[in-house]
């Protein structure tokens, strides 16, 4: 396959930056200008997420401060390169019933080019209310409470975790009955109809023995899931305040990795992983230009580096991150299968690895075992896979995905625009290359085991 190469190449090549229009919008003081002369009741405007498209659209989302004290907005910007465009999102949005928002507005055009839309205004997660607005979810989760008890509209609450506008909402529902009893639920709220896939995948884990949340029920036709909410410790904070669970860890990650797939479960193998880290290199170098020479270095190493040797898929977490670990009741936890899917394990070590690496980068001191806890991990994943079985891993595989995931975490920094997101990301992407070309090749859990004796 030689496709990727021309793609990698691209990366050096498309130096443009964000049109000035977005460049104010995702500028703290510019937008709360720009939208409270639009007339939004708000005196901060935090830009917290990016989404661009060039030539096309570019979508920002925010947390609002408000003069109410103690209430915080939630909304996105929608710009439009084309006015044509604007008008018809304008006029689209409008037939969706809009509904006041915390910022004083519901769907307005702030500009010729640009549509505002006040949370729960989504042009395609069109029912948020339902799902965040204590009154309707009466009869929303009516059926998830004890046979003859009634959803208190007063003592219900709903928390939003995660809104990525015209995507994903993920929200904390505290459910109370009238007659007293209590439940804690997670919401998970989309625009695919993935919700029985996962649901399927969450059981085939429980019924292997892996910790993960119950499902509980699947709602608008796929595009809602409910499970158990269980309020766990982040496996970053666990490691900072307490310690080590590499050796828990390990196991029940091989567990996972060893249980049974659903028919429904999807196959992610290293061309997709590496289109998508091609991809979000790309749309990399349309940040800034100092980023260009290092984007298109890691495209190549990829690219050349991709693994040959080929392993019999497992089911993978997909999405394996110290905040997708919680260690509940001393022991872990796996949360958030949007991304599980047939792979290599290497994927969520690699991953682990990762997010480690990132840790250091942006929020150094923050937890200074973080990266050798993750080495640790790795270390008794290996020892304890049969050797010759598919589940051992070679150094070189661990790196590449650590690389990959490098490229997502770099992406991720530039799209919540991130405090210092200039370095940020360029560190991540020479931590990348550094992966995927070491001054000297050895097997690194030599390199760590005495790291890892300090953590327990």
């Amino acid at each position: 396959m030689t496709t990727t190469t021309p793609v990698a190449r691209r990366v050096g090549s498309n130096r443009s930056l964000l049109p000035a229009p977005v460049t104010d919008l995702l500028d703290e003081t510019a937008a709360t200008r720009i939208l409270a002369d639009a007339g939004l009741t708000i005196t901060r405007a935090q830009p917290d997420y990016l989404r661009h498209k060039p030539g096309e659209t570019s979508i920002v989302s925010y947390r609002f401060d408000t003069p109410d004290r103690g209430a915080e907005g939630l909304g996105y910007a929608q710009w439009c390169a084309r006015t044509e465009r604007a008008d018809e999102i304008h006029c689209k949005a409008l037939t969706l019933r809009p509904r006041l928002s915390a910022v004083g507005v519901s769907t307005i055009r702030v500009d010729d080019h640009t549509v505002f839309y006040g949370f729960p205004n989504d042009a395609r997660l069109r029912r948020l209310r339902w799902y965040t607005t204590p009154r309707k979810l009466k009869p929303t989760l009516a059926a998830l409470t004890p046979a003859g008890e009634q959803i208190s509209k007063t003592d219900s609450t709903s928390t939003v975790l995660t809104y990525k506008p015209e995507r994903r909402l993920v929200t904390r529902v505290d459910l109370a009955t009238t007659q007293g009893s209590r439940q804690s639920l997670l919401v998970r709220y989309t625009t695919g109809r993935d919700a029985p896939r996962l649901a399927a995948i969450a059981a085939a884990l429980l019924g292997n023995g892996v910790q993960t949340p119950t499902p509980r029920a699947q709602l608008d036709n796929g595009s809602v899931g409910v499970d158990d909410f269980i309020a766990g410790v982040e496996l970053r904070t666990w490691v900072r305040e307490h310690g080590s669970v590499a050796d828990s860890l390990a196991d029940a990650l091989l567990t996972f990795h060893r249980t049974p797939h659903p028919e429904s479960t999807p196959v992610r193998l290293e061309p997709e992983d590496l289109a998508k880290a091609v991809n979000g290199l790309l749309a990399l170098s349309l940040w800034d230009r100092d980023l260009s020479r290092v984007a298109r270095q890691v495209a190549d190493q990829l690219s050349s580096k991709r693994p040959t040797r080929r392993r019999t898929p497992t089911l993978i977490h997909g999405d394996l991150h110290d905040k997708n670990v919680l260690v509940h009741d001393g022991q872990p936890w796996f949360i958030d299968l949007e991304r599980a899917a047939m792979g290599s394990p290497a994927s969520d070590l690699g991953l682990l690895r990762a997010y480690a690496i990132s840790l250091d980068i942006r929020q150094p001191g923050w937890s200074p075992t973080a990266r050798a806890h993750a080495e640790q991990v790795i270390d008794c994943y290996q020892k304890a896979a049969a050797p010759g079985h598919n589940d051992s891993l070679d150094d070189r595989t661990l790196a590449w995905y650590c690389a990959v995931a490098l490229v997502d975490q770099a992406l991720l920094v530039t799209r919540h625009v991130e405090a210092g997101w200039e370095a940020n990301t360029h560190a991540l992407l020479e931590a990348a290359a550094t992966e995927l070309d070491p001054p000297t090749w050895r097997p690194r859990r030599d390199a760590t085991k005495h790291q890892g004796a300090n953590l327990s």
